[in-house]
């Protein structure tokens, strides 16, 4: 195998694909990058055996072809350092893969590519196009929720619910909710289709849409989703469990409703938060006549507290919520009015914009402080 490539044409996919290595394998090859040079391309993958990443960069014609598998984070950091501009080329020499560049020259160890793990394409499964746009709006709002390493692990995940003209994701950690819907055009489709995609493959996904162009393709087959774009293609395996019945959280029963302006709430929750508990994070909001007050408290008998006029006439409400879980919602958000939908002070809470591009909204469950 043989290549010569430019340092910059080499650099992004290296860094792309070395957040799918795992940096602690059990497996040694699982801490190689693939490389492939067959048709006047290098295709390089990298995976955890749950998420692979592939990308491909054109080659000119000096190169030979073959494949071997290299040590991803030795090859990135070579890369990496090399001045800008530079013209790296790759020969393998008594199973060695030896770079020269910029008057330098890397002999990097092999395994052989017969062992690299590949994962199965997401084949004979529902193909949809989406707007780049929206894809990232929509998972930009829905995946704080997602649970970080929960041992009820369909949680640590999104569900994606997949109908003729929508694409719906829904998020929570089991003391909050996001949902954002959004438009898809979907090709074979007879029944709604519903996944839990991981939440490492939710964070690669906005990584390599970042590089996308205006649209992206992604399939949806029984165990795998596959995203693609024009120089990426990211396959997953989907998290085989049962996701909760999340319409029976959203809230039903309104008794009443706040209207306030994110760029007003937003930094006095950040503020009244540096006096909260730093382990529970929870603060107070008590609603009455034309006013909001918000409060905290921490064991060290520290004490915050300020106060919002509001447009508020119903009835007087007190209630506990986690400020990060409201500062998180809040920075999803584009400025404008906030809908605070109340049901009572020991039930969830609904939290919508008012003038949102997307469909979506947010639930917070209360807590007792």
């Amino acid at each position: 195998m043989q290549f010569t490539i430019e340092r910059d044409q080499l650099l992004k996919p290296l860094q792309l694909l070395n957040g799918v290595v795992e940096k602690r394998q059990t497996l040694p090859i699982l801490g190689n990058l693939f490389l492939s040079v067959k048709e006047k391309k290098l295709i390089l993958t990298g995976t955890d055996l749950e998420v692979e990443l592939s990308g491909e960069v054109a080659l000119d014609n000096d190169y030979v072809d073959g494949e071997v598998t290299v040590p991803a984070r030795k090859l990135f950091d070579i890369c990496r350092s090399l001045p800008e501009g530079s013209a790296i080329k790759a020969k393998m020499e008594n199973h060695k893969l030896i770079l020269t560049a910029a008057n330098g020259r890397f002999s990097l160890s092999t395994l052989p590519a017969t062992e690299f793990p590949k994962t199965k394409d997401a084949a004979n499964g529902v193909e949809a196009k989406i707007e780049v746009a929206q894809l990232k709006q929509m998972i930009e709002r829905t995946q704080f929720a997602m649970a970080h390493q929960d041992v009820r692990y369909y949680l640590n995940g999104s569900l994606w619910e997949i109908e003729k003209n929508r694409l719906a994701s829904i998020a929570t950690d089991g003391h909050r909710l996001a949902l954002c819907k959004i438009p898809a055009k979907a090709d074979a489709l007879e029944n709604s289709a519903k996944v839990i995609v991981p939440r490492k493959a939710i964070l690669e996904i906005v990584r390599i849409i970042s590089e996308a162009g205006k649209t992206i393709k992604f399939v949806i087959s029984a165990n795998h989703i596959q995203v693609c774009s024009e120089s990426f293609v990211l396959t997953s395996k989907l998290i085989d469990g049962r996701f909760p019945d999340y319409q029976n959280v959203i809230p039903r029963d309104v008794q009443s409703q706040l209207s306030i302006e994110r760029d007003v709430l937003k930094p006095v929750l950040a503020r009244v938060a540096i006096l909260s508990n730093e382990k529970y994070r929870g603060v107070r909001l008590i609603l009455e006549e034309n006013q909001l007050k918000v409060m905290a408290n921490n064991p060290e008998h520290e004490e915050a507290e300020e106060t919002i006029e509001v447009d508020y006439s119903a009835a007087r409400i007190e209630i506990g919520l986690n400020v990060t879980y409201l500062l998180d919602i809040l920075n999803t958000m584009p400025s404008g009015k906030v809908l605070f939908i109340f049901s009572g002070a020991e039930k969830s809470v609904l939290i919508e914009h008012e003038n949102d591009e997307v469909d979506a909204l947010n639930v917070v469950m209360p807590m007792r402080l």
